[in-house]
C-alpha cells in the first residue's frame, strides 16, 4: 500500500511538472482589423483571447490614435467604427483590465504604413520600359530621344538608355507550394529550372520564394544556379494558400533595393488564409519598385475567375503581365514569354530631383513623342 501510495504520488508530481511546463500563456489579438491592413470605411474592431478565464476579465479598453473609443465589459468583444474613406497611418491599442482594474494583458497593432519604406540613397532611378503596338507586338527600334520621362509631372533628362534587356536586376521567383500543387510541382519545378539557367547571368541576383498558408525562403539573393536549383529541390506541397501575404512579402523584400527588380509568381488557385486584403495587396504593389508576372490557372469556376482578375490586377499594377494556363504543359511555353518580355525591354534612367520636400513614394510616367497607340508598361513610381 505504501508503495502504492509512494507511485501515485510521484504520477502526480510528474504530471503537475508537466502541466507547468508546458502550459500555454494567456494570450490576445485583434481578429479585425488586421495588422499591416489598410483600414478605410466602417470595419469591426473584435478582440479575441486564448489560454484565459473569461472571468477574470473586467474590460477591454481600445484606443485609436491614442484616444479612448470604447469600453467592451462582455463577450463577443466586438465594436462596429468607421474609419473614414480617406487611408491614414493608424495605430489601434487594447488594454485588458482584470476584475481589480489592473491591466493583465495588452495588444498594439499598426495600418499599413504608406511611407513605411526604407530610405534609400538613389543615385539613378532605373525605369524598365515595355513598348507594344495595338496588336501586342513589341516595338524594338525606339531610341532615347523617343521617349519622355516625368517625376512627379516634371519632365527629367534621361542619363542613361539601353535597348538590349541587358541592365542587371533583382529577380524572385515566387512558388505556390499548397496541397494543390502535388500532381504538378515535379513539372513546375523542372521548367523552373529551365527559365533560370537560360536568364541569369553573373551579374544578374534571384532568390526562390515558396509560400503555402506561410511564406519561406531558403537562401539569399544570389547568382549561383545550382544555389538556386538546389532551393527548388526542397519544395515539397502541403498546406492552405496564402498568396496575398507571399506577394507582399516580396514587394516588402525588394522595396529597400534601388534598381531593376522583378517578381514572377506561380500559383495554381484562389488564396485561402492570407491576412492581407487584395486591396490592400495592389495598393502595395502599385507603389512597389517591382514588375510582377503572374502565372496562374486558367478555369470558369466563379471563384477562380476572381482569383484571376485578381492577378491580372497585380501584374498590370506593376507594369508585368499575367499568363493563363489550361495545362501543366503550357508552363515552360509562359517561362519562354515571360524571358523575352524581360530581355524586350528599354532600360531608362534618371537622377532623382533632391529639392523641395521630400516624398517616400515618387509618382512616375512614361511617354512615347508623337506615338499615341503605342502600349507602355512600366513601374508606377519609386521610394526616395
Amino acid at each position: 500500500m505504501i508503495r502504492l501510495k509512494q507511485t501515485i504520488w510521484f504520477s502526480l508530481i510528474i504530471l503537475f511538472g508537466f502541466q507547468v511546463i508546458f502550459s500555454s500563456t494567456p494570450r490576445v489579438w485583434f481578429a479585425s482589423p488586421q495588422s499591416d491592413d489598410i483600414w478605410i470605411g466602417k470595419r469591426k474592431i473584435e478582440v479575441k483571447f486564448r489560454d484565459i478565464d473569461p472571468k477574470k476579465i473586467r474590460s477591454v479598453e481600445i484606443y485609436l490614435d491614442g484616444k479612448f473609443l470604447k469600453d467592451l465589459s462582455a463577450p463577443p468583444y466586438i465594436m462596429d467604427y468607421d474609419f473614414g474613406q480617406i487611408p491614414k497611418n493608424r495605430t489601434l491599442k487594447m488594454l485588458v483590465k482584470d476584475i481589480h482594474k489592473i491591466v493583465i494583458l495588452e495588444r498594439e497593432i499598426n495600418s499599413y504604413q504608406f511611407d513605411d519604406a526604407r530610405m534609400v540613397d538613389v543615385a539613378q532611378v532605373v525605369v524598365p520600359v515595355v513598348v507594344t503596338d495595338q496588336n501586342g507586338y513589341y516595338i524594338k527600334d525606339l531610341n532615347k530621344d523617343d521617349f519622355i520621362i516625368s517625376e512627379e509631372g516634371v519632365d527629367k533628362e534621361i542619363t542613361y538608355f539601353d535597348k538590349k534587356g541587358k541592365t542587371k536586376f533583382n529577380l524572385v521567383l515566387l512558388m505556390d507550394i499548397s496541397s494543390s500543387m502535388k500532381d504538378k510541382i515535379g513539372d513546375v519545378k523542372d521548367a523552373a529550372k529551365i527559365f533560370l539557367e537560360a536568364l541569369i547571368t553573373k551579374k544578374d541576383k534571384a532568390i526562390i520564394v515558396m509560400f503555402n498558408h506561410e511564406v519561406f525562403e531558403d537562401t539569399d539573393f544570389t547568382n549561383n544556379i545550382d544555389e538556386l536549383i538546389n532551393s527548388l529541390s526542397i519544395a515539397f506541397p502541403f498546406g492552405a494558400t496564402a498568396l496575398y501575404d507571399a506577394v507582399a512579402y516580396c514587394t516588402k523584400l525588394l522595396k529597400g533595393i534601388p534598381g531593376r527588380n522583378i517578381i514572377i509568381l506561380f500559383s495554381d488557385g484562389e488564396d485561402n488564409s492570407s491576412y492581407i486584403d487584395p486591396f490592400t495587396l495592389i495598393k502595395r504593389v502599385e507603389r512597389s519598385n517591382s514588375v510582377i508576372y503572374s502565372i496562374g490557372k486558367r478555369t470558369s469556376f466563379y471563384d477562380d475567375i476572381r482569383y484571376q482578375d485578381i492577378l491580372k490586377n497585380i501584374s498590370v499594377s506593376s507594369g508585368g503581365i499575367t499568363f493563363l494556363f489550361d495545362d501543366i504543359s503550357d508552363i515552360p511555353t509562359i517561362y519562354r514569354e515571360i524571358r523575352r518580355d524581360i530581355k524586350a525591354k528599354y532600360i531608362l534612367q534618371f537622377k532623382p530631383h533632391k529639392k523641395g520636400k521630400l516624398k517616400r513614394f515618387r509618382k512616375i510616367t512614361v511617354s512615347v513623342k508623337g506615338k499615341k497607340r503605342y502600349k507602355i508598361r512600366t513601374i508606377k513610381g519609386y521610394y526616395y
